[in-house]
Parts: C-alpha cells; structure tokens; sequence
C-alpha cells in the first residue's frame, strides 16, 4: 500500500512540476520578428499564380498588413510562462495573469486560457515556440528562448 502512495504522490509532483507535456512552455520568450514575417510572407507567395485575380491578390495583402500591424504589440517585449502565470514585459513596465492549461491535443500544442478568460494556442517549434493569432488566417507569431 505505502508503494501505491509513493507511486501516487511521484506522478502527481511529476504532473505539476512537468506541466504534463507542456513543460516546455515555461521560461522566458522573445519575438523571433523576422522567422514571422517570414511565414506571413510565404503562403502568399507560394499560392499565388497569375490567373488568382485582382480581389485575391487584395485580400492577401490586406491579410499580411494586419498580421503585421498585429505584430507590433510583441515588438520589444518578453514573455514569461512560469508554472501558473503569464508575464508580458516591455522596457520594465508589464503586466502578469494567471493561466491554465485547458487542453493538450498532441505532445507539442497546449491551449492555455488566462486569467481574463482570453484563450491561446501554443505550439512548440524546431525554433522555439509560437502562438497562433485570432481569426481564420492561420497565423502564428514565432518566439525565440531568452538566455
């Protein structure tokens, strides 16, 4: 019996010191600007032919300038996840929110919600990690580990 609460205890610390898979998400994030702009610029670019037409090329120019004009308000800051918050700091003004962990579909995505109800998807990347941004576009800012 003492072996089955020992057993119990070691997954339960193992579950909230790892974060259960999402462990990687904690530590200390900057912007990665330019892999970003970069996977902005590329499905434009790959997926346009010179049949597409007037009103596509529009809107997908209007897609890239919002995903950047979006952009600006991860310039400059870094990004904190510890074990239960969230920190955005930016030339040593900030703010800091509780999290939770609402899902896990697979072993490199976790989908947060914050303290204010706002809800997040984080993907772990070969780079570093990325953060999907509201709407149907599909896009993802890219953030790189601070030291």
């Amino acid at each position: 019996m003492k072996v089955l609460i020992r057993f119990g205890f070691v997954l339960v610390a193992a579950f909230f010191f790892t974060g259960c898979g999402g462990g990687w998400l904690k530590g200390k994030w900057t912007l990665d600007r330019e892999l970003t702009l970069s996977k902005i610029s590329a499905p434009a670019e790959s997926g346009s032919s010179p049949g597409d037409g007037f009103l596509k090329d529009l809107v997908g120019g209007l897609q890239k300038g919002i995903s950047r004009l979006l952009l600006t308000q991860f310039e400059g800051v870094e990004i904190e996840f510890t074990p239960t918050e969230y920190r955005r700091v930016r030339h040593g003004v900030g703010e800091s929110v509780t999290y939770r962990v609402i899902e896990r579909p697979d072993a490199s995505t976790v989908v947060v919600q914050y303290g204010g109800g706002e809800i997040v998807t984080w993907n772990r990347v070969q780079t570093g990690v990325r953060m999907k941004l509201p709407g149907d576009a599909g896009q993802w800012v890219y953030f790189r580990r601070l030291p």
